[in-house]
């Protein structure tokens, strides 16, 4: 795949995401499907977080902004487990926010600080150079950044369902329609 078809792709799905992401009321922020499952806020949180992380790590790396990603989910999991909302020296995206406004503006100044980032690397660097990642991981950039892209789509489909749960009226076309 080149460069400049990942970007396409990736800019659709986001456009489903963000479409997905302003069907959530703000009173909701704190609704769990489950005891056990993440909140809304957290999940909407995620899509800029995943982004910034793998964009940044995996084109520049410099992954001094975050812990390794597996201790950031043993974290999250803990947290979330305990039902204590306990995020304290999470090196993630950990900023909270209040409304879905304010989510899509953070998600967006991420997305095009990630955009202009790929953009610097050329066709041969996407696909061919390979990266080692802290977790112990070696892969191409491409296929890492298609890994974060395939990962945005299941917490897509886990915040899609939880808004099912709460109620909202959802049709398959709010991801997947024009």
């Amino acid at each position: 795949m080149k460069r400049i078809d990942f970007i396409n792709w990736f800019e659709d799905v986001r456009l489903g995401t963000r479409r997905l992401i302003t069907m959530v009321p703000d009173e909701a922020f704190h609704y769990r499907a489950h005891p056990s499952s993440t909140d809304l806020e957290h999940l909407m949180r995620v899509f800029a977080g995943l982004e910034e992380q793998f964009v940044k790590g995996v084109c520049t790396n410099d992954w001094s902004m975050t812990n390794q990603p597996t201790d950031v989910r043993r974290q999250i999991t803990r947290a979330y487990a305990e039902d204590t909302d306990d995020f304290e020296g999470l090196d993630s995206d950990t900023e909270f926010f209040e409304t879905v406004d304010e989510i899509i503006d953070h998600l967006d100044m991420i997305h095009q600080e990630a955009l202009d980032i790929i953009a610097d690397l050329s066709d041969e660097e996407f696909q061919n150079r390979k990266v080692n990642v802290p977790w112990g991981e070696e892969a191409t950039v491409q296929r890492f950044l298609i890994g974060m892209v395939e990962k945005e789509i299941h917490h897509r489909a886990e915040l899609y369902e939880a808004l099912r749960h709460y109620g909202t009226d959802m049709s398959p076309m709010i991801i997947w329609g024009p």
